[in-house]
C-alpha cells in the first residue's frame, strides 16, 4: 500500500515534466533578432517549445532572448530575413545545411533548424 501512495504521489511530477519539445509541423511566427555573416538568429513567437531560452546576443550588449534559434539553411531566404523582420515560416527537420557562412564567433543559439515556405508578414 505504502509504495502504491509513493507511485501516485509521484505521478505528477513526471507528468509536467518542464522541457523544449521537438518542433512542430505547423507554421511558426518569428522575428530575425540577428543576421551576420556567421548566420541568422530567429524568435519564435507563436510557440514556446520551439528554441533556446536565455541566449544572450554578445553583439547587442548581451541582450536576452527566450524561443531562439540560428537558421541552417538563410541563405536560401536571404532576401527575406533581415534584422526586424517577421516572418512566417516552417521548421524542416529533415534539411541538410548547405550554406557557407563566415568563420567569426558570434555566438549563435545552441538550437538551430533548417526552415522553409518563408514569407515576411511585417518588416522596417
Amino acid at each position: 500500500m505504502k509504495k502504491l501512495f509513493f507511485v501516485l504521489m509521484a505521478l505528477p511530477f513526471f507528468a509536467f515534466k518542464c522541457s523544449k519539445s521537438s518542433p512542430r509541423g505547423d507554421y511558426l511566427e518569428g522575428k530575425v533578432v540577428r543576421t551576420t555573416c556567421a548566420g541568422v538568429v530567429v524568435q519564435v513567437l507563436n510557440d514556446d517549445a520551439v528554441g533556446e531560452d536565455g541566449w544572450k546576443d554578445i553583439t547587442n550588449n548581451n541582450a536576452v532572448y527566450d524561443n531562439v534559434f540560428a537558421v541552417n539553411n538563410a541563405c536560401k531566404f536571404g532576401e527575406n530575413l533581415k534584422t526586424g523582420n517577421t516572418i512566417r515560416f516552417k521548421i524542416n527537420p529533415s534539411a541538410s545545411n548547405d550554406c557557407m557562412f563566415c568563420q567569426i564567433y558570434d555566438g549563435q543559439p545552441r538550437a538551430n533548424y533548417s526552415i522553409s515556405e518563408v514569407s515576411v508578414v511585417a518588416g522596417h
